[in-house]
């Protein structure tokens, strides 16, 4: 009889244990998947769900910038070539309300998607420290991070590294 419920008890320690490992994999690949998706508001305050599989260039700005405002006619110029390539491009406002935003946009004739990052999540969970920061990501994996201005041929030739 000891030794059976020595048995049970080993047992049940072993699928503890199993049980343990098994969640903490599934909470890290769950994780990862938050990671690879995300949303913001847009500008008219409808949700965009930004998918990072594929290739996608995020770029982190504020309306107190100068190069940040240098670099809009920029980000237009090239956003038709990135469309034809399959690169979604995002500019993505760090912690500014939006109609402080609406107002400053009202000054470009801007095409590619505004998205509010309102409380800096986003800039946070990619450790953005300066603006303007343009961060080229392909299949979830940020392959080039330009800290300052672009200029719209700076913009295409790091496109191009998305494409090999």
């Amino acid at each position: 009889m000891k030794r059976y419920i020595q048995i049970v008890i080993i047992s049940l320690i072993g699928v503890a244990i199993c049980s343990v490992i098994l969640s903490t994999v599934l909470k890290k690949k769950e994780a990862q998947a938050k990671r690879d998706t995300f949303a913001l508001l847009n500008t008219e305050n409808e949700k965009v769900t930004i998918d990072q599989q594929g290739s996608v260039i995020l770029n982190f700005w504020a309306t107190y910038c100068p190069p940040c405002e240098r670099e809009m006619p920029a980000l237009e110029a090239a956003y038709p070539s990135l469309q034809e390539k399959g690169i979604d491009l995002y500019a993505i406002n760090v912690e500014e309300p939006t109609k402080l935003v609406n107002h400053y946009l009202s000054k470009f004739k801007l095409s590619f998607p505004i998205l509010l990052d309102r409380d800096g999540d986003v800039k946070n969970h990619f450790h953005i420290m300066a603006l303007p920061t343009t961060l080229y990501i392909k299949n979830g994996e940020i392959v080039h991070t330009v800290k300052g201005e672009l200029t719209e041929e700076q913009l295409l030739h790091f496109a191009k590294l998305m494409e090999e």
